[in-house]
């Protein structure tokens, strides 16, 4: 403000407006001289304010502690993320917007709050495990299964042992010698501590290879599989023992070199430990299987390494390019080289194929199910065991199980079956160490595997390969080892979270 507007505004020259009281001018009141240091010049800093000759200081905040200044000052300081839009969106916020923003902000805090004092919990916890008795629902699974296939051997095999062997009890007498030496493996393992079953992982994984080598050149043929290896006392497939073998060894590996797999930075040396050299494992398994002309063993081993593979912790995206191709061009090699496993997937898929003659097993197979009904003929009253099912104790013996028990029976079998796996899942999940959580995914997985594709190819939904039901298909040295497999399954349910 210049001297001539200051003077206009005040009436004298140099003067300060005179204080009024009532419209009329106050006489004598206290003026201050206007100097050009205090006018506008000065940089429009504030004048005192004046009463009875003392300064009064200003109330209110000033330019230095202003909050929004301060606020202000702080969003300077702080790095602008978001777009121009976004950052516009929060700076201008309703007071509802505000509000809303403490609340949650406010149950983020609680939330990480209570996460660190769970956290601080549980490391203050001392968790223990202790060895304790087996998982008495398992073992009754188990039992009962023996039990329930034992019987039905029985039930199935009558009229052809009594026609082959002129003695009808020749299987089930058998069967349960077979079942007392496996009952007694499965004792001796459930015994043995599974710390101990590890160190011999590698050497079985070498005697199994050994063996299906050794089937190769000395193997006993039976039809165009070339699959039995005999002893002079007796005779046993050596597949059997690769898919106990397959199981241990692999979750060795696995455990030993689990670090590298699952903690590399690594890609390429993630990628070689955990998917590479444990398809070659697999492949080498499946590889000696297959020369056998074993489809059904092959198919099942292939699907436990892979299994337990994906369950260590692989890239299933990785897992499905390393194994799909090499696996399905050999497949497509084997099927063009081998006419008769050809032969009955084209039979499964041709409508008009004569299934008397092509499909005889299968045709009668689906007739003894449907001659069931709702709860079945009896037990022990089947029909279609009488020579036309065949190998109505072994590998067909679930649709004598369906025309004596009906569909009732075939429900609480495979819900028995569902238990089993639902069992073994748990104690795998509880397991003291990786090594025996993979070994009791493995022998679970192979049990549920191999139920569930033994009824697909009895009821005909897939081509029949010739697949055993675990538990009730008549077997020797197959049901001592999968009983084997049942006592180290036991063992390892020894073990468990304890807290104390």
């Amino acid at each position: 403000m210049s001297e001539y507007n200051r003077e206009n505004r005040t009436g004298r020259t140099g003067g300060a407006p005179q204080r009024r009281e009532g419209g009329r001018p106050v006489q004598g009141a206290p003026q201050k001289r206007y100097t050009p240091q205090s006018g506008a010049h000065a940089g429009r800093a504030r004048q005192p304010v004046v009463k009875d000759g003392r300064e009064i200081k200003r109330e209110g905040p000033s330019r230095s502690n202003d909050p929004r200044r301060e606020r202000a000052r702080q969003g300077a300081d702080s790095p602008r993320t978001g777009s121009p839009v976004e950052r516009k969106r929060e700076t201008a916020l309703t007071p509802a917007d505000e509000k809303s923003r403490g609340v949650l902000q406010k149950f983020r805090a609680n939330l990480v709050t209570k996460r660190e004092e769970r956290d601080e919990r549980w490391d203050n916890e001392k968790i223990e495990r202790q060895r304790h008795g087996v998982d008495r629902p398992m073992l009754i699974i188990i039992l009962i299964l023996i039990a329930l296939g034992t019987v039905m051997v029985f039930s199935a095999s009558y009229p052809s042992a009594l026609k082959e062997k002129n003695d009808s009890f020749y299987y089930i007498s058998n069967q349960l010698l077979w079942v007392a030496l496996g009952g007694g493996a499965m004792t001796l393992m459930t015994f043995v501590p599974y710390k101990l079953v590890k160190v011999f992982a590698p050497a079985a994984a070498v005697v199994s290879a050994v063996l299906l080598v050794m089937v190769l050149i000395i193997g006993t043929a039976r039809g165009v599989a070339q699959r039995w290896l005999s002893l002079g006392f007796v005779s046993f497939q050596p597949s059997e023992l690769a898919k106990a073998a397959l199981i241990l060894f692999l979750a060795y590996y696995i455990d030993k070199n689990h670090d590298e797999i699952s903690k590399s930075l690594d890609k390429k040396k993630t990628f070689w430990k955990g998917v590479a050299i444990p398809g070659i494992i697999v492949g080498g398994f499946c590889g000696l299987v297959l020369l056998e002309k074993h489809l059904s063993g092959t198919i099942i081993l292939g699907l436990i390494g892979f299994a337990i593979i994906f369950i260590s912790g692989a890239d299933i995206a990785k897992m499905l390019i390393t194994y799909g191709v090499p696996c399905g061009a050999i497949g497509l090699i084997y099927l063009l080289t081998n006419e008769y496993a050809l032969k009955r997937i084209l039979t499964h898929n041709d409508e008009n194929a004569d299934v008397l003659a092509e499909a005889w097993q299968t045709t009668q197979g689906l007739y003894a199910i449907g001659s069931g009904g709702l709860f079945g003929m009896g037990l022990g009253k089947s029909n279609l065991k009488f020579n036309y099912v065949s190998e109505a104790h072994n590998d067909f013996i679930f649709t004598i199980w369906c025309e004596e028990l009906g569909l009732v029976g075939a429900v609480l079998l495979i819900a028995l079956y569902g238990f089993f796996v639902w069992r073994g899942i748990t104690i795998a999940k509880k397991a003291p160490d990786i090594y025996s959580s993979l070994v009791a995914f493995g022998i679970t997985f192979q049990v549920g595997i191999q139920a569930a594709l033994n009824i697909m190819v009895v009821t005909d939904l897939i081509p029949n390969t010739g697949v055993s039901l675990p538990f009730f298909s008549y077997g020797g040295t197959s049901l001592i080892i999968l009983m084997a497999e049942m006592g180290i399954l036991l063992s390892i349910s020894k073990h468990s979270y304890q807290k104390k």
